[in-house]
């Protein structure tokens, strides 16, 4: 049989009550086998507009009653299709983005959607229509990255397990290929957006970079993001609930930063932003001075056992509070950029950085793992700089270091004293 006589076979049958759907079906199966042969068959369907308006019911739920039970179906069959006629075919690829661009988008953003295979195939159809060989790409970036912002989201709100190949393709046009139209994108979305892309984007990171480094342009704007907005996080509560949202974009950028700054792709980036080690070292002074003033705030060390206990005052949630990992996050950043940084080691003795590190080598249940880095920070600093090592040779040792909860242990010297108590 000819295209044409397929096409319209499927359209006839659409319209019979009495019609086998099995036959609408294999000839869907058929039209979508048939695209593999060449340019020609895909353009004597993408031209056909009758049978475009057939996808467009199908697809996008305005199907006709009488095929109503077997629209999954037809459906994964009808999207596996559209994708075969875009594939490597400029011309198709514009005639189904114009009949079908904004409904696809739409799609993928359904709120009453479960995420299903369908929606990887409609991203392939979106990864194919941004890439032209020629000219300019058919689509919007700005609602392009919002759309698989919105996707990636739902993967983590509903829990799902399926992959979604074409959904990391995309983002790795955003991240690694197209620096400076991100920036651009970056800044029309919203704040509930920007905390998504920054999700990604660390956990893009924390696996390495798996599909190509982050480009320059992604990275030193965020740098440059964190240090116009970090300044909120001290002020967080006093915030009005409109600007809730600011302290956690800072504290995600200040995520990404930390993770991307002790990475080998990235260190020599940040080793020389000079004004970023600046900006983290007068955070982490400031919240340590605060944590000092007050001991009713959200960031107090947590150092006792009766305030992580079940009877504890404090609040059980207090690790989805900004101050949970911030002071650590902060001296992750300040160790990974005194590495081998002379310049950063001259701001640290400046600016009179020690005395905060040193008062983070306690431990803190709201700062997991801060004593730890705290020492690599000092040790990086250390090396390579007489200057620093001075300063901790003229400390005047006082004896152990008061911890909370080795008293509340008994404990001594590494021994454990059990007092035996009344009988």
């Amino acid at each position: 049989m000819e295209v044409n006589e397929i096409v319209n076979s499927i359209l006839l049958k659409q319209h019979d009550t009495s019609a086998n759907l099995d036959d609408i079906l294999n000839n869907l199966r058929i039209l979508r086998n048939l695209c593999a042969r060449g340019c020609n068959i895909q353009s004597q369907i993408a031209s056909n507009e009758d049978f475009q308006q057939f996808l467009q019911n199908l697809l996008f739920a305005k199907a006709p009653s009488n095929i109503d039970e077997s629209i999954p179906q037809l459906q994964k069959i009808g999207w596996q299709l559209m994708a075969n006629i875009i594939v490597n075919n400029e011309e198709t690829q514009a005639m189904v983005w114009r009949n079908h661009g904004n409904n696809i988008l739409q799609q993928c953003m359904d709120t009453e959607k479960t995420l299903d295979r369908n929606v990887d195939v409609m991203l392939m159809i979106v990864y194919n229509v941004m890439k032209p060989t020629s000219g300019e790409s058919l689509v919007q970036l700005p609602l392009v990255l919002k759309t698989i912002l919105f996707v990636w989201h739902s993967i983590l709100e509903q829990k799902c397990s399926l992959q979604f190949d074409f959904l990391h393709f995309i983002f790795e046009e955003f991240l690694v290929k197209d620096g400076r139209n991100t920036i651009k994108c970056y800044a029309q979305l919203t704040t509930t957006e920007r905390l998504t892309f920054l999700d990604y984007l660390l956990n893009y990171l924390r696996q390495d970079s798996p599909n190509g480094t982050v480009h320059t342009f992604i990275l030193q704007h965020i740098s440059k993001e964190f240090k116009i907005k970090s300044d909120c996080i001290l002020r967080v509560a006093s915030l009005q609930e409109v600007d809730k949202m600011k302290p956690q974009e800072a504290y995600a950028l200040l995520q990404c930063i930390a993770s991307a700054s002790g990475s080998e792709y990235y260190s020599q980036l940040y080793a020389t932003d000079h004004s970023l080690f600046l900006n983290v070292s007068s955070l982490l002074r400031c919240l340590v001075s605060a944590s000092k003033e007050s001991s009713n705030t959200i960031f107090s060390p947590m150092n006792k056992l009766e305030e992580v206990a079940p009877t504890s005052t404090v609040p059980a949630d207090y690790q989805s509070e900004i101050s949970f990992e911030l002071k650590t996050l902060l001296v992750r950043c300040i160790a990974n950029l005194l590495y081998n940084n002379d310049t950063n080691k001259g701001y640290c003795l400046d600016t009179q950085l020690m005395p905060a590190l040193f008062e983070c080598t306690n431990m803190d249940a709201r700062n997991p793992l801060m004593k730890e880095w705290s020492i690599l920070a000092i040790r990086n600093a250390c090396i390579g700089c007489p200057e620093i090592q001075q300063v901790i040779a003229n400390l005047t040792k006082q004896g152990p270091a008061h911890n909370e909860i080795l008293t509340e242990l008994n404990l001594d010297m590494g021994s454990l004293r059990i007092n035996p108590g009344k009988q």
